[in-house]
């Protein structure tokens, strides 16, 4: 593939991630600063969010719009693995970017929500103001930021809870793009399905870790808040965990990807050979 291709498709994929996070986190600023949206309103936007971004650049790169689609891709399909790390790169640098908006956007507003909740950004408990643009376990606008809130969600609890929704998101996936399955949306459906999936994961899931499901969701604007004044509130994080959210994402992406290659993905083939035999 030309070198022009090559970078036609990074491009998609920095705007489809960036589609992503505007969104996504967009909503959840407007959730947590102006307390003006509720969780099932955020899971939509999400939902939208991932929906818009597929959309963006399905065409041209496959609309991966998350490393730990990447990865399964590489490891379960024919995508090449000389093109994982670019794809990643712009993935986080679209997410990077989107947080930039965000930030340019809701600038008056964070000061004020800090204002108002005596929050001194970077010390402890704000997390609360961060969380806008990268995840925390638990969730701090739901369950907490002091110890008693951190016992409600072990680092386990935290590593396992996203290992298992970004598996079940990449199963999905796959049984959506699989030619044996002839219950599968049309193509042009794929990615209004599953934003309806990940809209349903983090209505689930947010309130333990909220719910990451994507490494550069979570990296990206972990390193735009680290440079405006979280500092270690984002790197190591209030639990030093900032790496769990990329990590249990990549494993729970190969997991889901290998639970349907491995296993399930013979049902529709199984299916496919009956057919042909009853014929």
């Amino acid at each position: 593939m030309s070198s022009q291709n090559t970078n036609s498709e990074l491009f998609a994929e920095f705007i489809g991630t960036f589609l992503l996070i505007l969104i996504g986190n967009g909503a959840v600023a407007v959730s947590v600063w102006t307390g003006a949206y509720d969780l099932s309103m955020v899971a939509l936007m999400w939902g939208l969010a991932v929906t818009f971004g597929f959309y963006a650049c399905a065409a041209i790169s496959g609309a991966h719009i998350n490393p730990a689609v990447t990865i399964a891709m590489a490891v379960f399909s024919e995508f090449e693995w000389k093109k994982v790390m670019p794809y990643i790169g712009a993935q986080i640098a679209g997410a990077f970017v989107a947080s930039m908006c965000i930030h340019v956007a809701f600038r008056g507003v964070i000061a004020h929500f800090e204002k108002i909740n005596d929050i001194v950004r970077g010390q402890p408990g704000s997390q609360l103001s961060a969380m806008v643009y990268t995840t925390f376990a638990p969730n701090p606008a739901i369950v907490g930021t002091d110890a008693e809130a951190f016992s409600q969600v072990s680092h386990v609890t935290w590593f396992a809870s996203e290992v298992i929704i970004t598996a079940v998101l990449l199963f999905v996936i796959f049984y959506l793009i699989d030619n044996f399955n002839r219950e599968a949306p049309q193509s042009n459906l794929v990615g209004f399905f599953i934003g309806l999936l990940v809209a349903a994961l983090v209505a689930y899931e947010a309130p333990i870790s909220m719910a990451a499901l994507n490494p550069a969701r979570d990296l990206g604007p972990r390193i735009w808040a680290y440079l405006t004044g979280w500092g270690s509130i984002a790197f190591p994080g209030p639990r030093a965990g900032f790496w769990i959210p990329s990590v249990s994402t990549i494993i729970g992406g190969v997991l889901g990807g290998a639970v349907y290659n491995f296993a399930y993905k013979k049902v529709f083939q199984n299916l496919e050979v009956e057919e042909l035999v009853e014929v």
